[in-house]
């Protein structure tokens, strides 16, 4: 039964992939891509398209008007013909041998129903009258589940229920055959009649109510629907050409629905209604013109070639962008707003006011200059289009503006590319409104044209440079806000001492927050390193061990005194520590963090065991087994750099600080065991880190390292007498360098199986 269960699961299944799709993250996609375009459509509809038409359909009538001749209502007329057409009933006709396959058909049924029933009677040791003390103790206990399940093999191809089966086991034969003879009268007398084709669900409720009398209720009501729902036919049927004849003739018959001459068609104040609009098109008194359609075409045709360049773009570029609905919405949301605004542009008295590079700086600022790079052509195109449709605008202006918004647009991208300071946002806007600027002055000079105007034109192109900025740094929070992303600005903010979790940590869990510190500039050191996001990796170190607010006495580093792991079971301890990525999250949920924070506190220990409590489990169970399993982090491993720098500079930043003797060359040896241990562990498996970067990580680590861990001189120990003569004594031993602080009980490498011997061990948990 377990393998069939898992067949069925593997076996493919048309509505379960629909679901699947439907939820899938390229469905979301694809409508949020489709929602775009009609709001686009819209845009260049509002921009591009001129009155058409003095009335629409919804629109008020502000005067009379009158049927200048008879005219037909087309639509009228039609939707009185369906209805002639729906109200006429089908035709039917007689279906030869229906009787004879209905009454085999429910024959072969009872045949079958018949074995398991006689099958009962063999259980019940009975003969066929159920009378005896042992049948009557049988039928008041349930049958075995090997017994029904051999009765469901009796079923052969009959699709009957455990319930079903067990009330077959039950009757006895006197029962069954007078089920037999009284359904079989009934489903005979009810085909002598008619049953028609759509009316057999009522027939079958006919017959179960004129055998109810004599059949046994079990059998009536578990038994009979089933075998009549399988046997039953109608007996007449639709005939099709017939009823489509019939239906043809009702709708001749209706006459046309005519307004005369002089006849009111519209009254004044009244709502114009589509029919009342066709009448008005077949009389001439709409207003239309040749190129109507040419507007709607060619706008359909740029937003398609628009979106279709977006989406290739984003697969060229950043494809995994199409895996985060959240960061598809912004990309399609700035679009969308980028030829709002652009639209808005005949409301101004130019359209050099456009702030055509808000969009790529926009996305540059909040998704990374990849995604600002991605939006340039397709808003070029889209904003150069709805241009062109402006009836206010020349080709020439729309040269114009397609060279200034990609080169104005590249050059702002290039420009807050690793800066994410708001003025550098301010000053990528006017560098678009130079780029502008010189991109008026060239096409200008290469057409020779007129120059009278020129000044102006420069004015407002340099003014819609620097409102593009402007726009950007207003638009910036709230687009952060609402989608909650990780950008420079928001990530340089959370890392500020004075953020609430900052505090807290400092206040509650103050080795946990030294070490946060630590290994936020271990993580920012490495993540320039390999050119992953550096505001990302120090962010995600601050917040990773957030968790620990919870419980923050479990953990060594912010021990003062007795610790409570000496008595506590190793399970308990391990689950309190490892539950602390569980309960950052929670907290960082519960604070609004980036998902991309988030992530890098539930990630930063991977599937790591807690090898500590893992070896004092081992030493506490006898020689019994210990599954290593149930002291594991619940991962999942680290799927981004970011999510990798930190968690191997929380495992070597708390190694390292407990080291006795961190010389130079001792710290990148250990730096090399504990990432081989992660390594050898598969901890890094699922992120994209090279090799190469593994190494440049490890030395960025280790550059930090050694200067925290520096030598220090040992300083003479002076003692002052009353005279003020002072006499220099040599130190008798030298101070500890580094000094020792208290430990994480939860990062020892796992490349280290040997138990440890003291509680000082404890000091390489992490």
């Amino acid at each position: 039964m377990p393998g069939n269960r898992e067949k069925k699961k593997k076996a493919p299944n048309g509505k379960h992939a629909v679901r699947e799709y439907i939820r899938s993250a390229s469905f979301i996609n694809l409508w949020m891509f489709l929602c775009a375009s009609l709001l686009l459509l819209l845009f260049f509809s509002a921009v591009c398209t001129p009155r058409k038409y003095d009335l629409s359909v919804g629109s008020i009538s502000h005067e009379t008007i009158n049927a200048t001749k008879d005219v037909v209502d087309e639509v009228g007329t039609e939707e009185r013909r369906q209805a002639a057409a729906n109200a006429v009933e089908p035709t039917y006709r007689f279906q030869e041998g229906v009787k004879e396959e209905v009454l085999n058909s429910l024959s072969n049924w009872f045949n079958q129903l018949r074995t398991i029933q006689q099958y009962g009677v063999t259980l019940a040791g009975s003969d066929g009258k159920r009378t005896d003390s042992s049948f009557t103790k049988r039928t008041d206990s349930s049958f075995t589940d090997e017994e029904i399940d051999y009765a469901i093999k009796l079923a052969g191809d009959l699709n009957l229920s455990r319930y079903q089966i067990t009330t077959l086991l039950k009757v006895d034969t006197d029962a069954f055959d007078e089920m037999v003879s009284t359904v079989t009268i009934a489903v005979n007398n009810s085909l002598n009649t008619t049953i028609r084709e759509g009316q057999v669900t009522q027939s079958i409720q006919t017959i179960l109510q004129i055998v109810g009398y004599k059949v046994d209720v079990s059998l009536t009501q578990n038994i009979l629907p089933t075998v009549l729902r399988s046997c039953i036919r109608p007996n007449m049927i639709i005939d099709q050409e017939a009823t489509a004849q019939a239906r043809q003739n009702a709708m001749d018959a209706v006459e046309s629905v005519i307004y005369l001459q002089g006849q009111n068609i519209i009254r004044e104040g009244d709502r114009i209604t589509r029919n009342q609009l066709e009448m008005l098109r077949t009389l001439g008194l709409l207003k239309e013109r040749t190129n109507n359609f040419s507007v709607y075409g060619g706008s359909l045709l740029v937003i398609a070639i628009s979106m279709v360049v977006l989406l290739l773009s984003i697969c060229l570029i950043q494809k995994e962008l199409l895996t985060d609905n959240r960061k598809t919405m912004v990309l399609l949301l700035i679009v969308v707003i980028c030829v709002g605004f652009a639209a808005a542009a005949h409301l101004v008295p130019s359209v050099y006011l456009i702030p055509m590079t808000l969009g790529p700086i926009l996305a540059g600022v909040l998704l990374g200059h990849m995604a600002g790079v991605i939006l340039i052509l397709p808003l070029s195109l889209l904003i150069s289009g709805m241009i062109t449709g402006n009836s206010s605008s020349s080709n020439f202006d729309v040269v114009i503006l397609f060279f200034a918004q990609v080169s104005g647009s590249i050059f702002s991208v290039a420009f807050i590319h690793g800066h994410p300071q708001r003025v550098r946002v301010l000053l990528s806007g006017l560098i678009a409104a130079l780029a502008g600027v010189l991109s008026v002055l060239t096409f200008h000079l290469l057409a020779s044209s007129d120059s009278q105007n020129l000044v102006e034109l420069c004015a407002w192109t340099a003014a819609g440079g620097i409102l593009s900025g402007v726009l950007a740094i207003a638009l910036q929070p709230a687009f952060e806000s609402v989608f909650r992303l990780a950008t420079p600005s928001k990530l340089l903010e959370m890392t500020n001492p004075n953020q609430p979790l900052m505090k807290r940590l400092m206040i509650e869990a103050p080795g946990t927050y030294h070490h946060s510190i630590i290994v936020a500039n271990l993580a920012e050191a490495a993540a320039q390193r390999i050119h992953a996001n550096p505001f990302l990796a120090r962010a995600g170190a601050y917040y990773h061990d957030i968790g620990k607010l919870k419980r923050p006495a479990y953990f060594k580093e912010n021990q003062m005194g007795e610790n409570p792991h000496e008595k506590t079971d190793p399970y308990v301890s391990a689950a309190i520590l490892t539950n602390h990525t569980k309960d950052g999250v929670l907290i960082a949920q519960k604070e609004h963090l980036p998902p991309e924070v988030q992530d890098i506190i539930r990630q930063h220990h991977g599937v790591t065991p807690v090898m500590f409590f893992y070896h004092k489990a081992l030493q506490m169970s006898d020689g019994n087994p210990v599954d290593i399993n149930e002291f594991r982090y619940d991962g999942p491993k680290p799927q981004t750099k970011e999510a990798a720098i930190v968690m191997l500079a929380d495992t070597i930043e708390a190694a390292v600080r407990s080291m006795k003797d961190p010389t130079p060359k001792a710290i990148d040896q250990f730096i090399e065991r504990l990432v081989r241990g992660k390594l050898e562990d598969g901890q890094l498996s699922d992120c994209p880190l090279s090799l190469k970067d593994i190494d440049q990580i490890c030395e960025a680590f280790s550059s930090i390292l050694k200067g925290v861990y520096h030598e220090r001189i040992e300083y003479p120990v002076v003692q002052h007498y009353a005279t003020g003569s002072a006499v220099i004594q040599k130190p008798a031993t030298a101070v500890p360098v580094p000094e020792q602080e208290p430990q994480k009980e939860d990062s020892i490498p796992v490349s280290e199986p040997a138990e440890p011997e003291t509680t000082e061990e404890q000091n390489h948990e992490d």
